[in-house]
């Protein structure tokens, strides 16, 4: 797999990031839900997108209203506007902008078969709003479906969360292999996998440490980095979604909360801004 994309940001319009693994149960959507709180925090412009059909999904644990338009009124435009776009936007507390995504959402996959160029659907659609953002952080289905493939072909970077057991490894194998497909769909807007995210991590269970040395093999083998450091299991992060918080917010010293800060700044870091501390400023244009 050639990890292929531009690296470092200009800031000209919001970085687009996904957060996927074909694996459920791999703490994807607490990922993407802490990194769009961390961002938020450090003074970017954020917007979440949910893909993710699921009852138990981010727009549930941001405490968005899904009676209002979100995704599906998102990606049904035929012909993208800004109008149409701005309306499926709507505050939150912690973690930025959101659009939120319902069960309706189940039914968007046959419609988008049917459309020439469908896996650029959703990257048509958010266009007209990546000027008004400094980070689009995209959360996803635990399959690939159409939607993922949306997701991917839209991403200028790529996040794998991953567990560090058998089946969420092989998941990750594949969701690679999948993102080294999709960046040569997308043609030249650069789809690249910015960094396998291990979560919920154990280091007390003794297959852990092993899976997480084949997580790191099979990571360098296909070019990619693992972000660091490993976020360790909590059961503070279920807390804070149950009480609408983000984590940094609900439990600021808590082992996931500081690991995923150190995450947050690993990635900015390999995108060509400092992290450390929340005076996150776009960079000079």
């Amino acid at each position: 797999m050639s990890n292929t994309g531009t690296a470092t940001w200009d800031g000209s319009r919001a970085r687009v990031v996904t957060f996927a693994n074909q694996k459920g149960g791999v703490a994807k959507s607490t990922s993407a839900e802490a990194f769009a709180a961390s961002l938020a925090a450090r003074g970017y412009a954020v917007l979440m997108v949910d893909t993710d059909a699921q009852p138990g999904n981010l727009s549930l644990h941001v405490g968005a209203d899904k009676d209002l338009p979100g995704t599906y009124e998102l990606v049904a435009q035929r012909r993208p506007t800004y109008e149409g776009a701005v309306a499926c936007v709507q505050p939150t507390r912690f973690f930025g902008d959101v659009i939120c995504a319902d069960e309706r959402l189940d039914g968007v996959d046959d419609r988008l078969n049917a459309r020439v160029g469908r896996e650029l659907t959703l990257s048509r659609a958010l266009a007209p709003l990546l000027p008004e953002y400094d980070f689009v952080v995209v959360d996803t289905p635990p399959a690939l479906q159409v939607r993922t493939l949306n997701a991917l072909a839209a991403a200028d970077d790529v996040i794998v969360p991953c567990s560090a057991d058998v089946s969420s490894v092989a998941g990750m194998g594949e969701l690679l292999d999948c993102a080294s497909q999709v960046a040569e769909l997308a043609g030249g807007h650069g789809t690249r996998v910015a960094g396998v995210l291990v979560t919920r991590y154990d280091a007390r269970n003794n297959l852990e440490p092993e899976m997480l040395g084949r997580i790191r093999d099979l990571a360098a083998e296909c070019g990619v980095p693992v972000l660091e450091p490993c976020v360790r299991a909590t059961v503070s992060a279920r807390k804070a979604q149950r009480a609408g918080m983000a984590l940094r917010d609900f439990a600021p010293r808590s082992t996931a909360a500081l690991d995923y800060e150190c995450a947050v700044d690993c990635y900015l870091v390999g995108i060509g801004v400092g992290g450390g501390g929340e005076d996150g400023k776009r960079p000079a244009e």
